[in-house]
């Protein structure tokens, strides 16, 4: 039996490590368009002084009613506000997408949909500046739902 020379197993393993990472970088790229996707959106909120959470609560609702719950994109959401502990302003997001693309494409839905919810730009505005005044900051994350 010949014993392969240094060059030989220098290629080889080059070979081999190239079509390594093209496999991975295939797989990975068709596993990324796979879902469930969920985006989990966390927001500090704050209830002003010219505000209730009754307010609150029904602007929420609004924005479900015409934004969330039309938008074909979105498999499933859910609102979370904390329960328990030192801070009781997070508001907790999650919305479910079937895959990748719908994430982008749950987007621009819903830009279309806010674009013809309150019939027009005043009072399109008028919502908007009421339900952004218990907005202070958000954190954005997308998860890949496991198997």
């Amino acid at each position: 039996m010949q014993t392969p020379k240094p060059t030989d197993m220098k290629t080889f393993r080059q070979k081999f490590s190239a079509l390594l990472i093209v496999l991975l970088f295939t797989a990975s790229t068709l596993y990324a368009q796979d879902g469930p996707y969920y985006t989990v959106t966390t927001w500090k909120i704050e209830i002003p002084e010219n505000g209730s959470n009754a307010e609150f609560n029904t602007l929420m609702k609004e924005f479900n009613q015409k934004i969330v719950a039309p938008n074909q994109h979105i498999v499933s959401e859910k609102v979370m506000r904390h329960a328990s502990g030192s801070d009781s302003r997070d508001l907790v997001i999650v919305t479910e997408y079937k895959n990748w693309n719908a994430i982008d494409a749950s987007a621009t839905r819903q830009g279309e949909l806010m674009n013809t919810a309150w019939g027009s730009e005043a009072a399109r505005k008028e919502f908007f500046q009421k339900f952004n005044k218990y907005f202070l900051m958000h954190t954005d994350e997308i998860y890949l739902g496991m198997p």
